[in-house]
């Protein structure tokens, strides 16, 4: 009987040492609790679940019964001894607030938390599941965020910089409305501030011309131009004419319209006739008698500055427009003593005038920009009467 006892107490005495020794060990490296309180050692049989680069804050504070409360309880085996489910147990620690806003990335909408975050260890921050950008490239197709040119921080995989990755009160998660967002790293002088905007810039619809992640146009462009232009100007007065202005023509708008913003009317990069000299001599327009027009710099008021069916992109026929200053002149003209009938300003029949064919027109005798003689002569005369040589020549 005393042997039996004796034996009895040796093995409670062995039983107690070694659940002592189980329950003093520390945690496993980099998860000590606070204030070195001994926790229970769960690592000893679920080391899976301690073994990482970072590990879930609460398991290094308050060990793992912080979420598994009833670890020895049969009744609660079977939802891992947890007190909650799903996001509610989440939000026993997290703030609720965060993750119900108006926009709810879909994983959060359903709770699965766990199909981006790990719940104890993981060898990426915040517990993701892998690497940005490559977690978010396990839902969103990765052929739209790679291409010829890439917004900086997509190429970065910085995913977040734009979009909250949980609920967010603004469409697509983005952290901003548009185009505040877009200001925190571009700047704001560069559309705001002068007279002109262009309305998409006005009213924060950047994503009405630029792909906020990749494309294959530079700028990020949704399309090159000329057709980005034409998804809301008309493209019939800018094609199927005869005569189309060049820069029209090579889809180059940027060359004479700001996209952005300017100080001028209709966004040009400069005034005109400036603007027109960046391509046209400006010495056929500067001599010494100016077409008032010409002058002015209102050079729209005789051309048109996209395409037109007439030559030199005049907006009606030569003689009508003319008309529409010059209105004293009729069908004749210059006539005081010579003709009753006056000498017409039209004719369909061709002349060899300077070495060309030319119908007779007010231009054949006037040079619409300037020159160095009077009336705006197109010949070096000092009369009226010294003009007919130049085409009657007996």
């Amino acid at each position: 009987m005393m042997t039996t006892l004796r034996l009895a107490a040796g093995m409670l005495f062995t039983a107690i040492m070694v659940c002592s020794a189980f329950f003093a060990l520390p945690l496993a490296a980099g998860a000590a609790p606070a204030e070195d309180k001994p926790l229970p050692v769960c690592y000893r049989c679920h080391k899976k679940q301690m073994d990482g680069k970072n590990v879930h804050p609460v398991v290094k504070t308050k060990g793992c019964i912080a979420c598994h409360t009833n670890p020895h309880s049969a009744k609660h085996k079977a939802t891992k001894f947890l007190p909650a489910t799903g996001t509610e147990l989440c939000f026993l620690c997290h703030d609720k607030a965060k993750f119900t806003k108006k926009i709810q990335h879909p994983p959060v909408a359903a709770g699965d938390c766990q199909s981006c975050h790990e719940v104890h260890v993981s060898e990426n921050s915040k517990l993701l599941t892998a690497k940005m950008p490559d977690l978010c490239f396990n839902c969103h197709d990765k052929a739209k965020f790679e291409n010829k040119s890439t917004h900086p921080p997509v190429a970065a995989g910085e995913c977040i910089s734009c979009h909250d990755p949980h609920s967010s009160d603004t469409e697509k998660l983005l952290i901003a409305d548009t185009p505040e967002l877009c200001y925190t790293c571009h700047d704001k002088k560069k559309f705001r501030g002068k007279k002109r905007r262009h309305l998409p810039v006005r009213y924060g619809y950047c994503a009405s011309c630029h792909n906020p992640h990749a494309s294959p146009y530079a700028k990020l462009l949704i399309e090159e131009p000329p057709a980005l232009c034409f998804n809301c100007h008309d493209e019939d007065n800018f094609k199927g004419k005869k005569v189309i202005h060049s820069p029209v023509e090579g889809g180059l708008c940027g060359s004479c319209h700001a996209p952005h913003q300017s100080s001028f009317k209709r966004l040009l990069l400069s005034k005109r006739p400036n603007l027109c000299f960046g391509c046209h001599d400006d010495k056929m327009f500067s001599q010494r008698n100016i077409h008032p027009p010409v002058e002015r710099g209102r050079c729209n008021a005789c051309h048109s500055p996209h395409a037109s069916n007439m030559k030199a992109l005049l907006p009606k026929e030569v003689n009508a427009l003319c008309h529409k200053c010059h209105k004293k002149i009729g069908p004749s003209h210059i006539s005081a003593g010579i003709s009753r009938k006056g000498h017409p300003v039209r004719t369909d029949r061709e002349r060899l005038v300077d070495g060309k064919r030319i119908k007779l027109s007010c231009i054949s005798c006037h040079d619409p920009h300037s020159t160095n003689t009077i009336k705006l002569f197109k010949f070096p005369v000092k009369s009226a009467m010294e003009l007919c040589i130049n085409c009657h020549k007996k």
